[in-house]
């Protein structure tokens, strides 16, 4: 668990460090997919220094399934993951999946957050399969504060929770603040129930969810 905590601060870290030495490209016009691409190829390069990362990174890995349909072979599930952590270690082996969303202090915002291409991709679809624990990062727009109460609202509605299939800790707490799992990193943890196929042999997955700025920035957008 150490060496995915370090990997998860070096994310942060990192991404508040590159947003002010790189403005032009962490700010709110560019896509999402520009800045985690470059984003993901810088981590490399300074993850084993700065952090003592022995393991590798990989970002918009493609990844899906192929099967036959009417005699030709079909891709299926096509997947795309911003940005992936493995360690090296043989003993125990970690693996943590980011994804990254940018976030506003709106009910529509908040709406892909938690959908088909946010928390969902690893409630209901093929993300870390298998997996007990990956992360999403909000990339705030604007008010920070309010882009996280909306959230924490939105998470609490009774149909997200239904819809995410959340899971309570031992107090019946749907939302886990501060983080147990990222303490000083991540700003809570949400645990849900997966199909049998996806899930790990305990039936749930654990996101934490970290958030970091991405600022207006007065240039024309791509």
């Amino acid at each position: 668990m150490d060496e995915a905590r370090r990997a998860a601060k070096f994310v942060y870290d990192t991404w508040n460090d590159l947003s002010v030495r790189a403005p032009k490209t962490f700010h709110s016009g560019r896509r999402e997919n520009h800045i985690t691409e470059r984003f993901g190829m810088y981590m490399p390069k300074v993850s084993l220094s700065k952090a003592r990362l022995l393991g590798w990174w990989s970002y918009e890995e493609p990844a899906g399934e192929s099967v036959i349909i009417d005699e030709e072979l079909t891709a299926h599930s096509r997947i795309r993951k911003d940005l992936v952590y493995k360690s090296n270690e043989k003993a125990v082996r970690v693996e943590l999946i980011f994804e990254f969303k940018k976030l506003e202090a709106t009910n529509g915002s908040c709406k892909i957050y938690l959908g088909q291409n946010g928390m969902r991709r690893f409630v209901d679809g093929e993300y870390a399969k298998g997996l007990p624990l990956a992360l999403m990062v909000g990339m705030l727009i604007g008010d920070e504060s309010a882009c996280v109460q909306t959230l924490r609202r939105s998470l609490l509605s009774t149909a997200e929770t239904a819809d995410l299939r959340m899971v309570g800790d031992a107090s019946g707490a749907l939302l886990r603040e501060p983080s147990g799992m990222f303490p000083g990193v991540a700003q809570f943890d949400t645990e849900h129930n997966r199909p049998a196929a996806s899930a790990p042999s305990h039936g749930t997955m654990l996101l934490s969810h970290i958030f970091v700025r991405l600022p207006h920035y007065p240039i024309a957008s791509e």
